[in-house]
């Protein structure tokens, strides 16, 4: 990847050698590092968001051989420890942050059900009161 700066360019790299793909309900996003794609909207909004690991180093063409031969066998790569909590896991919820509560429509009609039922209940014992005591 060229860089421009000013008059000048350079080639340059990502930090890392591999790009991230973040892949969820049909849309691509990718990104130069591991806590990005992680951290992502696509990735932390969708529950069946995937991220899958691109590498973008030039290799020769026996490591992309190897490369493919090792991914069609399933082999697992060894990558770097800081990489590994990467592993597609969602973060855990904070407890410090307030939430919406979640009220469903149906919970809404039974709770006003009750309260109709309870004023009806109400009307009747107050009627049979006045009606008793006249």
């Amino acid at each position: 990847m060229k860089v421009p700066w000013g008059e000048w360019s350079a080639d340059a790299y990502p930090v890392e050698p591999f790009v991230y793909e973040v892949v969820a309900d049909g849309k691509k996003e990718f990104y130069q590092a591991a806590w990005d794609a992680f951290r992502s909207d696509l990735h932390m909004n969708n529950i069946n968001a995937k991220i899958i690991r691109i590498p973008v180093v030039p290799m020769s063409d026996d490591e992309i051989k190897a490369e493919s031969i090792a991914f069609k066998l399933g082999e697992k790569r060894d990558y770097p420890e800081t990489i590994k909590e990467f592993e597609n896991n969602k973060p855990e919820k904070d407890n410090h942050i307030k939430s919406k509560p979640n009220i469903k429509f149906s919970e809404i009609m039974n709770i006003l059900a009750i309260v109709a039922w309870l004023i009806c209940m109400t009307i009747l014992v107050i009627a049979l009161i006045i009606s008793n005591g006249g």
